[in-house]
């Protein structure tokens, strides 16, 4: 299709160039801002892991110091419940060799 001279034709022509570089530069634009949310989404995320890790780890070592305290406590348990057999088993060596006098 000719375009005998067209005076649009010619400026669309003398432009087409800018034209370009404004579109490469309006599409590197879009890059770089698709660019920025993916990285701010990755810090974010990585910001979350980071604090549900520590909070985790937090967690575990409550969890240990209260499983310490346990076992602390559960030894104390079984060490009077030896002293309490004990004694039980003297009192009923007693009220045997009572009850044997007796007969």
């Amino acid at each position: 299709m000719a375009n005998f001279g067209s005076p649009a034709h010619t400026a669309a022509m003398g432009n087409a160039a800018g034209m370009m570089v404004l579109a490469a530069a309006g599409v590197g634009l879009a890059n770089a801002i698709s660019d920025g949310i993916a990285a701010a989404t990755r810090v974010r995320y990585e910001r979350r892991y980071d604090d549900a890790l520590s909070a985790a780890t937090n967690h575990a070592d409550n969890m240990e110091e209260l499983a310490r305290t346990a076992m602390a406590m559960l030894a104390e348990l079984e060490a009077e419940n030896v002293r309490l057999r004990a004694a039980c088993s003297q009192r009923q060596q007693v009220i045997s060799i009572l009850k044997a006098r007796r007969s």
